[in-house]
């Protein structure tokens, strides 16, 4: 049994295998509607993170009130923009989508070179994926298994990485949404509906790793909050 403590002192004792998810929807439907991630003891998780099956941790869980829900938001943006450029343009060869201050970015490989005139067309797909609600679906694969993933879908980036960045790690995670699944260890909000307002804003050069005797890259950046309201705070 896990003593889940809550932020206004009160606990809740859990048997069996929880996720933050579940002891949001025991607390209320209110909650559980509003809730994008969680914190347990201060560390950011998705809502679909198995909690402890013992002991006692302070769960928290973060609605888009929280500074710490917005991060966690523009990651799952990063992906749909990642998405949406696959969609567009054929052969694309992913590195990495963090956030970053103010925002997040992508890197890509592909042949076409992206400019602020593919923003428009690049951001109408991302409100077509947003429309579509698709989960984001978190996948945990031995490490054999994650290299064959990454072999069969023919992203070279990732592959290097699994063999050489992660080379330490037994248990990698993927996030799958819709037809796209990218090696990512998270989190994520529960479905991109929660995504209200986003901008592309650049594009630029980047060396893969920063390493410049590798390959340059096309990084967009770009940013996404909750409201049309706080976008355009932002952008003036």
């Amino acid at each position: 049994m896990v003593q889940v403590k809550l932020p206004d002192g009160s606990v809740k004792q859990i048997e069996g295998r929880a996720t933050p998810a579940m002891v949001a929807a025991q607390i209320g439907p209110r909650l559980a509607a509003a809730a994008l991630a969680a914190q347990i003891d201060k560390r950011t998780i998705g809502l679909d993170t198995p909690l402890p099956i013992e002991g006692e941790v302070n769960l928290r869980i973060l609605t888009r009130k929280d500074p710490e829900a917005l991060a966690v938001m523009r990651h799952s943006c990063a992906h749909v923009m990642a998405r949406a450029v696959m969609r567009l343009f054929p052969g694309v060869q992913l590195a990495f989508g963090p956030t970053v201050e103010g925002g997040f970015y992508y890197d890509f490989d592909l042949e076409h070179a992206l400019n602020e005139a593919d923003f428009p067309a690049i951001e109408a797909e991302m409100k077509k994926i947003i429309a579509l609600d698709e989960p984001f679906e978190r996948i945990d694969e031995p490490r054999e298994n994650a290299l064959q993933v990454v072999r069969d879908l023919g992203q070279v980036y990732k592959i290097e990485h699994i063999e050489s960045g992660l080379s330490e790690h037994d248990i990698l995670s993927f996030y799958r949404h819709g037809e796209f699944i990218d090696l990512c260890r998270g989190p994520h909000i529960p479905k991109p509906g929660a995504i209200g307002a986003y901008k592309l804003l650049s594009v630029a050069g980047a060396y893969w790793k920063g390493d410049s005797s590798r390959k340059q890259l096309q990084r967009i950046y770009a940013t996404a909050f909750f409201s049309t309201e706080d976008l355009d705070r932002h952008l003036k």
